[in-house]
């Protein structure tokens, strides 16, 4: 049966989704499955996102009537419009109305710094200068210090064009650029950090990614316990006692 140890529902805020569901099945262990429905977000403009947000309700009983175990709900950019109290207000009237444990992709992240210990944080983000200004933001209210922040400038439907090897070498010259980080956040499901492990032992800290906060924040919730080595620290700790 697919699923049999667990099935994860996610709600993905762009028309498309490919990159984050070719990480996810190369992360997850085996018997864990994803229910995926998609929102509407093409590019990251308060008009698009506030259409986007008006099809939460639709796509969260798209996932409750499929009675998945776990919801994460992806579009950060959202959130951040939505503001903190919004988006814990979001997660509380999911969860009540539905009954499944969720979260967003958002708070995943927050939690995945605070578990790894990182309290000053570089961001190296694939967008332009305004959206980085509102990570940052977002960040520093919910108690990060925040060191460096630094985009590639590029649009949703770019994001997935950007060679890997780009992507490495900005996530390693944000963090070595920033003083006294004590690891490194790369927000957008869209955009993909390879070879972490390695990226996370030539910076020595840790790298956390939203596709692989939402994993492991998913894997929480589900109550999974799975050893999952070469994507970073932060999926190491899945497997801890």
């Amino acid at each position: 049966m697919y699923g049999w140890r667990g099935r994860i529902g996610h709600i993905y805020p762009a028309v498309v989704a490919e990159t984050f569901i070719s990480d996810f099945f190369r992360i997850v262990p085996e018997g864990i499955t994803l229910a995926l429905t998609t929102l509407s977000i093409q590019v990251i403009q308060e008009e698009d996102l506030k259409r986007a947000e008006s099809q939460l309700d639709q796509a969260v009983e798209y996932l409750a009537k499929r009675k998945v175990d776990c919801i994460i709900i992806g579009g950060a950019p959202m959130f951040r419009l939505r503001g903190l109290d919004g988006e814990r207000a979001l997660i509380d009237r999911v969860a009540k109305s539905t009954g499944i444990p969720t979260t967003t992709s958002q708070t995943a992240a927050v939690e995945a710094l605070r578990h790894l210990g990182i309290k000053r944080v570089a961001v190296a983000t694939p967008y332009h200068e305004d959206q980085d200004e509102h990570i940052a933001r977002y960040l520093r209210a919910t108690g990060f210090e925040v060191g460096q922040v630094r985009g590639m400038k590029r649009h949703i439907a770019e994001i997935h064009e950007i060679p890997l090897d780009a992507v490495y070498k900005h996530v390693k010259r944000t963090f070595l650029d920033s003083p006294d980080a004590q690891g490194a956040y790369v927000p957008c499901g869209h955009f993909t950090v390879p070879r972490i492990s390695e990226l996370e032992a030539d910076l020595n800290a840790p790298v956390v990614t939203a596709t692989y906060a939402m994993v492991w924040a998913a894997l929480r919730m589900i109550s999974v316990k799975a050893e999952i080595r070469g994507y970073g620290r932060l999926l190491e700790t899945i497997g801890e006692k």
